[in-house]
């Protein structure tokens, strides 16, 4: 009650029995036991308030494990007989003899998969058995459900979610969000995700901030589609290659919880799968991909985000190569292996983007980057440093050493004494979220660069929402670092460029 903020005249009115009833059950004058209906009807108004988190299953299940209780769920079902078990007086005493009887385990059943490409076929006659559907209802039940499904299916699949209206919700509840991350991290799940529009670009955005992290790795597609009306229910369907589809069905503005269907009929499948395909060739992606091998198109991206005119936001996980001199710049491309004429072409694109940075500094442009200080420390202690080969017009990450380095540090001094309008911000800590490279040309356009990924790409958007969405992250991180004043932030870089001379 009190993790929850449940008074005791709230949790007595819900339940139906007398404030000094619930006080002595909480004080211990009055056996809570399992077989009673109060306790089934505690558990049922917890497990039925509708923002119910990951993380109060979590403290949940927290509970339960240091009580000697099951935390292994398929269903919220499962969670109530853990729950009142946990909230009984004799609750060790019904733990035991469930035990002792087996039936406390709650074992995974993982879909099989073998035989066919798809689970189930059609029965008979075109029947369709009815163990190809399995109904669901309520957020924690489905994202429970949809967790199962994840542990099983293989490393770096692509899902499809389709959603009617940009304002479906269950997508964005905290215990659904939890199980597309977890497998985001551990399978490296891959989402196409396509939104029919109905002019509220507010939930759009939330969707965008939500998986962020998704798109900035380059896991996450988004398509729109526009002209749908407001509609009377939300419903959001989710295909999982070879596994099963689901079905997610909302009532907006509704204290109705959520209900989905999981199909694994092999037809329904199959055409699921080509009706994605079809209708996403019509949509409008919010963003491209380019692949490192497309050298041309990175170079004439970093030619407009450093030379064109007009101001540029870079939020890095590194630090920026265009600090160097072109000398350097050059012995760096040696070391790399590159002679003579690509050698050289190289070195000259590099000249052409620096001078034009320069120019457009000198012309009024404001250029705006934060830096974390861990990637400094780490230099420093290690004595190089990885970079992005997208500055070097390559592919994957370069290393550069310690020599390299200083000239960087003592290229940032150089920017910050010559340029008033050049501003460098030192992140002390820069989270998950924030990896990865990200240049905003101020409302023109986004380039995101997952650099540290296994198959690393440019991730490129003109859209306004996306520009919007990121340039409003990159205003509050820059609220958070730039307070430090200009001769403090040189003051250091020159003292870490120092120590790594002496080093």
């Amino acid at each position: 009650m009190e993790y929850y903020d449940i008074q005791n005249r709230e949790l007595a009115q819900a339940i139906n029995v007398s404030p000094s009833m619930v006080s002595n059950w909480v004080q211990g004058k009055r056996a809570l036991r399992a077989s009673s209906g109060s306790v089934m009807a505690i558990a049922d108004y917890i497990l039925s308030k509708r923002l119910l988190t990951s993380r109060d299953i979590t403290w949940m299940n927290k509970q339960f494990e240091q009580a000697g209780i099951s935390t292994d769920f398929n269903s919220t079902t499962d969670i109530k007989r853990s729950l009142i078990i946990w909230l009984s007086d004799d609750g060790p005493e019904v733990l035991e003899i469930f035990k002792r009887t087996g039936s406390i385990h709650i074992k995974n059943k993982h879909l099989d998969s073998s035989g066919s490409q798809y689970l189930h076929s059609i029965g008979p006659a075109g029947r369709i058995y009815s163990n190809d559907y399995s109904v669901r209802a309520g957020t924690l039940d489905i994202s429970l459900r949809l967790g199962r499904i994840f542990e099983t299916i293989a490393e770096n699949v692509t899902i499809d979610v389709c959603l009617s209206s940009e304002t479906a919700s269950t997508i964005m509840e905290d215990v659904f969000i939890n199980e597309i991350i977890k497998a985001f991290k551990e399978k490296g799940l891959r989402i196409r995700m396509l939104v029919a529009l109905s002019s509220n670009s507010t939930s759009l955005s939330r969707i965008i901030k939500t998986y962020s992290q998704m798109i900035v790795n380059g896991n996450m597609e988004i398509y729109t589609s526009h002209g749908m009306l407001q509609p009377m229910i939300c419903q959001t369907s989710i295909f999982i290659p070879d596994t099963c589809a689901v079905s997610i069905i909302e009532l907006p503005d509704s204290y109705s919880p959520p209900a989905a269907i999981f199909i694994t009929e092999n037809q329904f499948l199959k055409d699921a799968a080509d009706g994605f395909n079809r209708v996403v060739r019509f949509a409008q992606p919010l963003m491209r991909f380019y692949p490192e091998t497309f050298s041309k198109g990175v170079i004439d991206l970093l030619h407009i985000e450093f030379s064109d005119e007009g101001d540029l936001d870079i939020l890095s996980d590194a630090v920026n190569p265009f600090m160097l001199e072109y000398k350097e710049y050059g012995e760096i491309l040696e070391q790399q292996g590159f002679k003579a004429g690509v050698l050289e072409r190289r070195k000259e694109e590099f000249l052409r983007m620096k001078v034009g940075f320069e120019n457009n500094l000198k012309n009024g442009a404001i250029f705006r980057e934060i830096i974390p200080l861990e990637y400094i420390k780490k230099m420093v202690i290690n004595g190089s440093c990885e970079l992005p080969s997208m500055y070097f017009m390559n592919q994957g990450k370069t290393l550069i050493g310690q020599k390299s380095c200083v000239s960087l540090l003592k290229g940032y001094v150089r920017m910050l004494e010559t340029y008033p309008n050049y501003h460098l911000a030192i992140a002390q800590q820069l989270d998950e979220k924030e990896q990865s490279t990200r240049h905003i040309k101020r409302n023109r356009h986004i380039l995101l660069y997952p650099w540290k990924n296994t198959q690393p790409a440019l991730i490129y958007s003109e859209q306004i929402i996306m520009i919007h969405e990121y340039q409003t992250h990159f205003n509050n991180l820059w609220m958070r670092f730039s307070m430090v004043t200009r001769e403090s932030t040189v003051t250091l870089l020159g003292m870490i460029a120092k120590e790594m001379e002496n080093n």
